[in-house]
């Protein structure tokens, strides 16, 4: 039995193929790992800034919504946060990002292990 040269070549492209999904690969964890992080620290750093500025504004006595309006708020800035995370995070997430990957380079390292950053 021969194998043809058509099947032969598809064969190769698709070997090709398979080996290049597989070295882009980290770089999509990277990218997404990369984005979760900035998630985080900015998201982080954004709430407790919201935070902050409601904890320094009065509760108006005759408008007050009680827990409703509270909860409301806090979905609010969750959101708020969230967005400007996603949008100007970068500005605290950059600086921060090396020192992180390298822990977890280095956690990697000494375990072994293929580790799921986002798990």
């Amino acid at each position: 039995m021969s194998i043809s040269p058509i099947s032969a070549a598809s064969k190769n492209a698709f070997e090709v193929s398979q080996l290049q999904s597989k070295q882009n690969l980290p770089d999509e964890q990277a990218i997404r790992t990369k984005e979760a992080f900035q998630d985080f620290v900015a998201g982080t750093f954004f709430k407790m800034m919201l935070k902050s500025l409601r904890s320094t504004q009065g509760e108006v006595a005759y408008i007050g919504g009680g827990k409703a309006e509270q909860t409301f708020r806090s979905q609010l800035d969750q959101r708020i946060a969230e967005d400007l995370a996603r949008e100007h995070g970068d500005a605290f997430a950059a600086p921060l990002y090396p020192n992180f990957r390298s822990y977890l380079d280095k956690k990697h390292a000494t375990e072994g292990l293929q580790l799921d950053y986002l798990a």
